[in-house]
């Protein structure tokens, strides 16, 4: 056992480090425009996710993660995995065992990213909805889209379906690029619903327009500014579609426009979108944005940009629809309805607690800042998880080192 850490530093040091992170915990769910939540409204967590704990929760906190802190990620296990086997086990005489250790390393790594990515696994829902409200995804994708397409082939409306299921979702808008969704008249009816969208490429942006727009010539709309502002115009002059400005696209290349789109006739705007890059859109940006569609009485929405990668939801939409759970109707007209009318108060977004791009964590300690804010974000039932696991480990640990070592003393030791 000589220059090994005393047997209970480290569970001793993660707990307290837990504890301290729940001390501090963060709301698990807010709304980005600062008002209050529906009274009662929280996440549900399966019972899968209590049992293994650390491999979901951190999944979930990687899967919201913006582009910049994915790299970071990376980076900063690569650096922290070198210093640990560097401080402990680092000489000469074990390179090949410092090799294979590696090696384990990154297969692990691997399998954790691919599982992760490709598991459509139970997921955290969203419950207690108010009974006049419905929780609807304003951008999602099947593989109608050229970007899903040839990458998940199986991700078609009934998969789309099962996973805004599966998130606590009432209706979902399918927005595939370019192109109304071929499977869209075979949704069907019942919980979740699927209604209609498109989500069009013009000149350094994506525009979602919401309803039912069946085909568009979208030329005009690629080559100049006036092409995009001409979309916005016909998006209600001519497709009677519900318009939303969609990012990264105009944070990078429109954000001196934002007035301008909204002169013209734009509808509202994404501020909380879950795809990596677009995830990059920091508090103080938002929050601008979300002044300016409180000032000039636009919609504001977040959506799951959903292509089939994951099983994470990072955001909801409450949509007040007197009475439609006891109608048991179709909620998407209504839904579209209350967003030509309601302006700003049309919708209320729910995000969940998460590791942000412009958090003080430096990207290269990405991994530490990641598992302190899924630890702040949680609940008690699962930090009870991620302690069954702590010490569950702390004790089975050295019971096996010594069983290895007395049945190594009776064999006469090593030859």
């Amino acid at each position: 056992m000589r220059g090994r850490s005393p047997v209970w530093a480290i569970p001793l040091v993660t707990t307290a480090a837990l504890l301290i992170a729940r001390a501090v915990a963060a709301p698990a769910i807010t709304d980005p425009t600062g008002a209050p939540l529906p009274e009662g409204l929280k996440l549900s967590t399966p019972w899968i996710h209590l049992v293994l704990a650390p491999l979901f929760t951190l999944w979930d906190g990687t899967s919201m993660l913006p582009m910049s802190r994915l790299k970071g990620l990376v980076t900063g296990l690569l650096l922290l995995y070198v210093l640990w086997r560097a401080i402990r086990f680092w000489s000469h005489r074990r390179l090949l065992r410092e090799i294979g250790y590696a090696a384990l390393a990154l297969i692990g790594f691997l399998l954790f990213v691919l599982v992760g990515a490709t598991w459509h696994r139970p997921m955290v829902a969203l419950t207690s909805v108010p009974e006049d409200a419905a929780v609807a995804d304003f951008h999602s994708h099947t593989n109608a889209s050229h970007d899903v397409e040839g990458l998940m082939d199986g991700w078609d409306l009934g998969a789309s379906r099962r996973w805004h299921r599966r998130a606590g979702f009432d209706a979902f808008f399918l927005t595939d690029h370019n192109t109304q969704s071929p499977a869209i008249g075979l949704a069907g009816e019942g919980v979740p619903y699927a209604c209609e969208g498109i989500e069009i490429s013009a000149w350094r942006a994506h525009m979602v327009l919401l309803g039912r727009v069946d085909s568009i010539d979208r030329r005009p709309y690629t080559t100049s500014l006036e092409g995009v502002l001409q979309l916005i115009e016909d998006a209600s002059t001519q497709f009677d579609a519900i318009s939303i400005a969609s990012i990264p696209e105009y944070e990078r290349y429109h954000w001196k426009n934002l007035e301008l789109f909204v002169a013209t006739g734009l509808d509202g705007f994404e501020i909380v979108n879950a795809s990596p890059k677009a995830n990059e859109l920091s508090r103080v940006r938002r929050d601008s944005v979300i002044a300016l569609a409180r000032r000039t009485d636009r919609i504001v929405v977040g959506v799951s940009d959903q292509h089939g990668w994951g099983a994470t939801s990072m955001v909801w939409n409450l949509v007040p629809l007197e009475d439609w759970r006891r109608r048991n109707q179709d909620p998407c007209p209504r839904i579209l309805a209350r967003l030509k009318t309601a302006g700003f108060d049309a919708v209320q977004v729910v995000e969940r607690h998460r590791l942000r791009a412009e958090a003080w964590w430096p990207e290269w300690l990405t991994p530490v800042g990641l598992v302190w804010e899924t630890w702040r974000g949680m609940g008690w039932p699962l930090t009870l998880g991620w302690l069954a696991w702590i010490w569950g480990w702390a004790i089975i640990v050295p019971l096996r080192r010594r069983n290895a070592g007395l049945a190594s003393t009776r064999s006469g030791g090593p030859r």
